[in-house]
């Protein structure tokens, strides 16, 4: 086999097994979509449904400028439809989309790989819990530390349920609110 007949091997080969390989891997996240906010059914104040946020062109901001100057949409799906907004006619939305970037990174750290209790101030603390508001589980893709992405999906945390509550609030005004129907 010559050289050239051996890349062209090589490269069909990686081709071939690409599919095989991504199959394998967690689903992907869309490179242009910041988050999806699920949010659980709570009658009689909300049904349960989901949104979207995505970024506009271009995906990938240059600047600072550039980035503030973003659009950004938003898709909410329910079992009534789907409705999208911008964030031209909703200012709310780009505050949301870009204070998303603020929330301080997660910490790892499995409780079965944590020792608790036996020394002094090591025993498992009490974290505070969310007593009111829109109970969310939020899902983006994520640059760790060594440069690579990862899949993250976030059930409580209290900076992240904060922030998937107060941006599900704070775009009620563009959209109005999903309130379940009442059953006599």
């Amino acid at each position: 086999m010559d050289c050239r007949s051996f890349v062209r091997f090589g490269v069909l080969t990686v081709l071939l097994s690409t599919p095989a390989i991504a199959s394998a891997q967690d689903r992907q996240i869309p490179s242009d979509r910041l988050v999806t906010i699920t949010v659980t059914e709570d009658r009689p104040y909300t049904i349960a449904h989901s949104i979207v946020i995505e970024a506009g062109q271009p995906v990938y901001a240059r600047t600072g400028a550039e980035l503030e100057g973003r659009s950004w949409t938003a898709t909410r799906t329910s079992e009534r439809g789907t409705e999208t907004i911008d964030s031209d006619a909703c200012p709310a939305l780009r505050t949301i989309a870009l204070s998303f970037a603020t929330l301080p990174p997660l910490q790892v750290r499995p409780m079965p790989s944590v020792a608790h209790g036996g020394e002094p101030g090591a025993a498992l603390p009490m974290s505070p819990s969310r007593k009111d508001g829109f109970s969310t589980r939020l899902a983006f893709a994520s640059e760790t530390a060594d440069g690579s992405y990862a899949s993250v999906e976030v059930a409580g945390g209290n900076d992240y349920s904060r922030w998937g509550h107060d941006a599900v609030s704070a775009l009620l005004r563009c959209w109005g609110p999903l309130t379940p129907s009442r059953v006599p």
